[in-house]
């Protein structure tokens, strides 16, 4: 591996680990948000699901960064495969 391919592994890394990490603990309490859920009484669920649709930008956020590392990681490939053959 040529130092550009091996820096980008590193990145992802580094932003891969600490947000894997923090998906598992978000599991774990989502597991656990049923049972409080539950607990709710019906008049609360509109303000639940107002706070909810407010979040959809973040998400959107989420997944156009992993895409944006993805991408990162195929151009790196590609042109070190490029630089092999030349």
């Amino acid at each position: 591996m040529n130092t550009r391919s091996t820096l980008a592994v590193l990145i992802t890394l580094a932003l891969a680990v600490p947000f894997t990490a923090l998906s598992l603990v978000l599991v774990a309490l989502i597991g656990k948000a049923g049972e409080f859920l539950a607990t709710l009484p019906p008049s609360t669920w509109p303000g639940i699901v107002a706070e909810f649709s407010g979040r959809w930008p973040e998400l959107a956020g989420m997944v156009i960064g992993q895409a944006a590392i993805m991408l990162i990681l195929l151009l790196v490939r590609r042109s070190e495969s490029a630089a092999d053959n030349a």
